[in-house]
């Protein structure tokens, strides 16, 4: 048995060091599936698996946001959200899966592009 996890340990590794990851390896689609196990998961009817891509969603969120804030920090004029004080995680969240409810066509687009765009409709920074 420590053979065959140590075996499947090291093909784990290889898979993921030998092939590149693009830059949109999360799309529109992977995000909506996910959002709806985020939704689940509020509703009460989530099970284990729902928990973890509730998680995966909310990461993969604030991770985009993250990013993005601080590639920008530099220059505020090329913000295209402001993300006010005290805004929350369950916050921001709530944001992208209501866009991916409204907006259902964006199943080719990157998770990425799909979050800013959330994220600029929700806080423009016209509003600040």
């Amino acid at each position: 048995m420590l053979k065959s996890m140590v075996a499947c340990a090291i093909g784990l590794v290889a898979l993921v060091t030998v092939f590149p990851v693009r830059a949109e390896f999360v799309d529109g689609k992977t995000l909506a599936e996910w959002a709806g196990e985020y939704q689940r998961v509020r509703s009460g009817t989530g099970d284990y698996l729902s928990h973890i891509y509730d998680r995966r969603f909310q990461v993969y969120i604030l991770g985009v946001h993250d990013a993005y804030t601080e590639s920008l920090r530099a220059s505020t004029t090329d913000q295209l959200f402001c993300t006010p004080m005290g805004t929350t995680v369950a916050g921001v969240s709530v944001v992208v899966y209501k866009y991916l409810q409204n907006n259902p066509g964006l199943s080719h687009e990157s998770g990425s592009a799909v979050v800013v765009s959330a994220l600029a409709e929700a806080f423009p920074c016209s509003d600040q």
